[in-house]
């Protein structure tokens, strides 16, 4: 496959909820697990997982090489820095500087990020496996656009893939997104499913109807939680804390 063919590479749109979060740090509440192993942002979880549906229909599979390739805390990039890096000079191949020392990468290993530096310490990239069996490469190359996909580098590493394009899921996203009931972490900053649901709206909504008790602040906290799935058993919907189109329709937003 030459390099023409998916040399699609667009930087990193970071979702907002990342902001002042340490890299390989991120609270358990911004991950989502992912088909086949592994977690990832939720934005990127969602994107993933669509994206994994969507093959499955046309009968390619896609799945993480392992749940390591997927997000990695600092501690797993750090241990998989030093398996493949040394202090010790070694003649003839790469190098990179982590806390203030050079780096030599060891014969025989491929390179990877220093601790922190890496979109996996995000929650954001993915590493594809058997990426470059030519069924799969093709239909990642027609579809990864299209789901908020992109490579970081080509042609050497056509397995990994970043979700790039913040909080603003590509509308085939935001639809599986609707359709799954994918709601945004309570505390997220970024926008929910398709940009359609706002939390204070919710809130409001539900303080008219007398179930929700607390402040309006836009957070989708335990009190939120709770109101929403008091007004769900009166009308006799699923006793949960999902606020799905129905929930939406009978409150009139």
């Amino acid at each position: 496959m030459s390099k023409v063919a998916w040399d699609y590479i667009v930087p990193v749109v970071l979702p907002k909820d990342l902001k002042g979060i340490e890299p390989g740090k991120l609270p358990a509440h911004l991950l989502r697990p992912i088909e086949a192993g592994g977690k990832m942002h939720w934005l990127a979880a969602a994107a993933y997982n669509a994206m994994d549906e969507a093959a499955k229909a046309e009968g390619v599979e896609l799945k993480p090489t392992s749940a390591g390739d997927t997000y990695r805390s600092y501690e797993s990039q750090l241990a998989g820095f030093k398996q493949r890096y040394q202090l010790e000079p070694v003649v003839g191949t790469s190098t990179k500087t982590f806390e203030g020392k050079t780096w030599y990468l060891k014969k025989g290993m491929a390179m990877l990020a220093t601790p922190g530096k890496s979109q996996h310490n995000l929650g954001l990239a993915v590493d594809i496996a058997n990426a470059s069996e030519p069924k799969r490469l093709n239909w990642m190359i027609a579809n990864v656009k299209k789901f908020g996909f992109s490579w970081e580098v080509v042609p050497s590493e056509p397995w990994h893939l970043r979700y790039v394009n913040g909080d603003t899921p590509p509308p085939a996203v935001a639809e599986w997104m609707a359709k799954n009931n994918w709601e945004k972490p309570a505390g997220s900053a970024a926008p929910a499913a398709g940009g359609g649901n706002d939390i204070a709206k919710l809130q409001e909504a539900l303080k008219i109807k007398g179930f929700y008790k607390g402040e309006i602040n836009g957070q989708k906290d335990a009190a939120t939680d709770a109101a929403v799935k008091a007004f769900k058993v009166a009308n006799k919907l699923t006793a949960d804390s999902v606020a799905g189109p129905k929930v939406k329709e009978l409150l009139g937003l």
